[in-house]
Formats: structure tokens, C-alpha cells, sequence
């Protein structure tokens, strides 16, 4: 468990940096630019395998709760969404206006759906601390930021939706290879 505790404060502590006012500019000015992205993707990675690795080598599982079947059917709802919302950060138009900030959002209704689904101790550290991190890191970004500028049309929303969707039936359908846990079948 620790290892997978390591990963959390080593990738959620270098994505919090915007959360501390003027912490990644002052970083960013001490050590130049480009070994501050560098050292910020490795930080990133190292955080990342670390978290993967924890989670895989987390057993036995030690299960805090029994979910109850309806919390499977809301991660099915909710994951489909967050998926549209995670793909609509690159893609301009309503739905990230609206949302301002729709990876953030993504994450937290992907977070949020997943610690409500699973209840073994190393699912709710794992997700618990995403979904905390995205929605501090969501409101911060709110209260600090101003909307997108006003896009025409509707072409950036359809094509969120489009590869949002996608996206969840490729996982549905891989879910099981990738993290042991059947979705579908």
C-alpha cells in the first residue's frame, strides 16, 4: 500500500503545483523552462507506474465495504461522461465553456464513480485521492480563471461526444485486460 500512497503524493503533489499562487512560475523561473517540464514528466511518470505498480501488488485486498449492485450501473453511467468531458479539454466548444475546466470535471465524475463501485482499501485510497485532488483543483480553477472565449457551431461538442463514447465502448469491451474487472460479458 505504500508504494501505491508514494505514486498518489508524487503525481497528485506535481499536478497541485497551480494550487499554491505563484509556486510553478517561481519554479518555472529558478530552474529554466525546459528542466522544469522535464522534471515535471518525470516526476508525473515516476508518480504514475508507482500508482499502477501499488495498485497491482495491493493484495489481498483488504475490502472496506460491499458495494451495492446500483453503484455498478452509476460508474457505467457516470464514466461515459467523463470520458465526453475529458475529450471536450481539447476540443473547443460549448461544453468546455460551460464547464470551463472539463478535465477536471472528467476526472472527478471518473474518480466518483469509481470509489463508489469498489470497496476494497486500495480502490477507495486510489480514487478517493483523485476525486478529492480534481475537485479542489476544480473549484481553485474556477474561482481564479474566466471562461473559454464563445465558439459558433457545434462541430468541437460532437466531436467530444463522438470520441467520448468511443472511447468508453473500447474500455467497456478492454476493461477486463486491463484491470481484471469485467464490464461487460
Amino acid at each position: 500500500m505504500l508504494v501505491l500512497v508514494a505514486g498518489l503524493v508524487l503525481f497528485l503533489g506535481v499536478h497541485s503545483l497551480r494550487l499554491i499562487p505563484g509556486a510553478r512560475d517561481k519554479l518555472q523561473d529558478q530552474l529554466g523552462a525546459t528542466p522544469y517540464k522535464l522534471g515535471y514528466t518525470v516526476i508525473s511518470l515516476l508518480g504514475f507506474a508507482l500508482i499502477i505498480y501499488g495498485k497491482i501488488i495491493a493484495h489481498p485486498p483488504v475490502v472496506i465495504w460491499y458495494p451495492p449492485v446500483w453503484t455498478r450501473h452509476l460508474a457505467f453511467t457516470l464514466v461515459p461522461l467523463a470520458l465526453i468531458l475529458i475529450v471536450s479539454a481539447y476540443a473547443p466548444g460549448h461544453i468546455r465553456r460551460w464547464v470551463r475546466h472539463p478535465m477536471l470535471a472528467g476526472t472527478m465524475l471518473w474518480a466518483f464513480g469509481h470509489l463508489m463501485a469498489n470497496g476494497e482499501l486500495s480502490a477507495v485510497l486510489l480514487f478517493g485521492s483523485f476525486f478529492v485532488w480534481s475537485a479542489i483543483t476544480f473549484i481553485a480553477s474556477w474561482m481564479r480563471e474566466t471562461p473559454p472565449p464563445i465558439v459558433k457551431g457545434w462541430g468541437g461538442d460532437l466531436t467530444a461526444i463522438v470520441l467520448g463514447v468511443l472511447a468508453a465502448l473500447i474500455l467497456m469491451n478492454i476493461h477486463m485486460y486491463l484491470f481484471g474487472v469485467a464490464i461487460i460479458g
